[in-house]
């Protein structure tokens, strides 16, 4: 984060890094700072920090964040699919999550300061700042928090023989703490779950990268789509038919059990460090 924080000035001449960070723009070139600012924060925050204790813990850290198993092609396919049909369910959370009472005041100023933030990264209509948009918000961000919430926080409860179904509920909730999302923390929260339980069933880490950012590339590439006419409507803040949800929420529940059918039997032993 320091990294980025001192990079501002010189690469995109930002007199006050500060206000960017904190999410005031006057212009785009301080939201091409911002974006670098939360690539080089996450990069370095999340998958620079759990690669270091990968290494400290087993010094071997390919195995250990189990990047060294690739996904079966079955595997990879159905958890694109099931992130993709699990969107209507998402959004039905969202919405449930909105009824809940919140603490009134700091909360809501802060939701609001977030949601301006992402209204003003997401205002775009060329492609190239559409593909910036997704390594920054899609690609970035499903490979450095899949290492630190998948790879060592779960993994490292799996491999201390910690209950899967609570390694993976857990893991999710403080997955979903970590956004600081409010409104989505329920959403957040049953989506990093199953990002832990993908992991799980599969014994790759590739898998719940790649449901990841699925996941949030959906997001990015349906907002393009409604910035430039493509559709009409901004899926985002519309309202979701109950016979969709009912769809979503069956055909999700459904590749959960298929999975299950699929899963490897888990092998997640502690990889003892070498003694030179």
């Amino acid at each position: 984060g320091y990294l980025g924080y001192i990079s501002l000035h010189g690469l995109f001449g930002v007199e006050k890094p500060e206000q960017v960070i904190e999410g005031t723009f006057t212009g785009s070139n301080d939201i091409n700072a911002f974006l670098f600012y939360q690539a080089v924060a996450s990069l370095g925050g999340f998958l620079l920090a759990s690669v270091l204790f990968a290494v400290l813990e087993s010094g071997k850290p390919l195995q250990h964040l189990r990047l060294q198993t690739k996904p079966e092609l079955k595997f990879l396919l159905l958890g694109i699919v099931s992130i993709i049909v699990a969107q209507f369910f998402i959004e039905f959370l969202v919405e449930i999550n909105s009824k809940l009472p919140l603490p009134a005041n700091v909360v809501d100023e802060y939701q609001k300061k977030i949601e301006a933030i992402t209204n003003a990264l997401m205002n775009f209509k060329d492609v190239p700042r559409f593909i910036v948009t997704s390594v920054v918000m899609a690609l970035v961000p499903a490979l450095a928090e899949e290492f630190f919430f998948r790879g060592l926080l779960l993994g490292d409860l799996l491999k201390n023989k910690v209950n899967p179904a609570v390694a993976i509920i857990t893991t999710g909730f403080f997955f979903a703490m970590a956004h600081f999302e409010f409104n989505n923390t329920l959403a957040i929260w049953v989506l990093g779950s199953f990002l832990g339980y993908l992991y799980y069933v599969s014994g790759s880490l590739w898998l719940s990268i790649a449901a990841h950012f699925t996941n949030n590339f959906i997001a990015v590439l349906l907002k393009y789509l409604f910035n430039i006419g493509v559709i009409s409507a901004d899926l985002a803040d519309a309202s979701t038919p109950w016979y969709l949800t009912t769809i979503s929420v069956l055909l999700f529940g459904a590749s959960i059990f298929l999975f299950y059918k699929w899963k490897k039997e888990p092998d997640f032993v502690e990889v003892v460090p070498e003694i030179i």
